[in-house]
């Protein structure tokens, strides 16, 4: 029986980085994902608290104060946003054919009966002229399923990005605030990108290394030591 699949954000921004990457991904597991390194926890935490300070605000029925003066609208109900936060009661999409695209959604404001995706991100540093670039498809995604789900959308989504800036000896951080609008695709492009990766997926054997994977990079590497040496590296 063939598998009907589950496509996410994440895993359509790994087809978009790399179709062979995105098939051992989805075809062979969790055993064959990328390595990573060890990576801080506390972008997850931030995640958590900025959540809470967004409801602490939803409940006053406004917005927080440092995102006003560049948004209109209001913050979604309470209700409404702990369904889509969550992965198994999130935005879901089901095509004629059984596949699947689902998401979870931090945000979401509504300009005029129009629902517009927003996400926070904390940041390091400064942004540069192409830190938004990255979360393009993620957010055409979002907005991809609203309109599925017979909501009203625009052509845009909002990121709100959290960047440390002072550090008081009360141990109080100050963070800059920075709003970025930034333009989505079209709900038939993101369709068109999950048919695509879907295809991908049907095949039997996976696509070729991409030309600027690093990953693909070093597991050819690897392979090309071990045929022709005929060591172990690891």
């Amino acid at each position: 029986m063939e598998k009907k699949f589950s496509l996410s954000p994440y895993t359509l921004n790994l087809f978009d980085d790399c179709p062979r990457c995105f098939w051992f991904h989805m075809v062979k597991g969790i055993l064959y994902r990328r390595p990573e390194p060890p990576t801080s926890t506390l972008p997850r935490g931030m995640d958590g608290l900025i959540k809470k300070y967004f409801d602490s605000y939803r409940r006053k029925k406004i917005l927080p104060p440092e995102i006003k003066p560049f948004l209109e609208g209001f913050l979604v109900d309470e209700g409404i946003i702990k369904k889509w936060r969550n992965w198994k009661t999130g935005l879901s999409f089901v095509d004629g054919d059984g596949y699947r695209i689902f998401g979870a959604l931090d945000e979401c404001i509504v300009q005029d009966g129009i629902y517009v995706p927003l996400d926070y991100k904390t940041r390091g540093f400064q942004l540069k002229y192409d830190s938004t670039s990255y979360y393009i498809l993620q957010m055409s995604c979002y907005n991809f399923l609203l309109y599925k789900n017979n909501y009203r959308i625009s052509s845009y989504a909002y990121l709100v990005f959290y960047i440390p800036s002072e550090y008081s000896l009360e141990g109080i951080v100050k963070f800059d605030v920075e709003v970025r609008k930034i333009n989505t695709y079209s709900p038939q492009k993101v369709y068109e990108i999950f048919r695509k990766a879907l295809g991908v997926l049907l095949n039997n054997e996976p696509p070729k290394a991409g030309d600027n994977c690093p990953f693909c990079k070093w597991a050819e590497m690897v392979n090309s030591h071990r045929q022709n040496r005929q060591i172990r590296l690891f």
